[in-house]
């Protein structure tokens, strides 16, 4: 299985700190989707404040991929749930994994 990672992402190493799982065990376009989500990771380092960032996480049969979502300094902690919502009521959660899709393909 290959796990395709955004290399701005090497400064979140670790476990998140939040998630929410926003599809399990669906096939889209013959694919299987074992697991949508969202990912927060928090961080300090010395040059900066804590700092966020958000991610999507996605794993197929065959593939992982995350890659950013968004990131911020100081972002309010209920962040998560509002990106949860925005793919799940706004965006679409079909376009948002064909995206990853497409990246998963490049």
């Amino acid at each position: 299985m290959t796990f395709k990672r955004d290399d701005d992402l090497d400064h979140w190493e670790g476990d998140p700190i939040k998630k929410i799982i926003i599809l399990k065990k669906s096939v889209i376009d013959g694919i299987n989707i074992n697991n949508f989500e969202i990912r927060q990771y928090t961080h300090h380092c010395s040059l900066q404040r804590y700092h966020t960032i958000y991610t999507m996480y996605m794993e197929t049969d065959k593939n992982k991929i995350e890659t950013k979502y968004n990131r911020g300094i100081q972002m309010s902690e209920n962040n998560i749930e509002g990106i949860a919502h925005c793919i799940t009521n706004l965006n679409g959660v079909y376009s948002t994994i064909n995206r990853l899709l497409i990246e998963l393909e490049n």
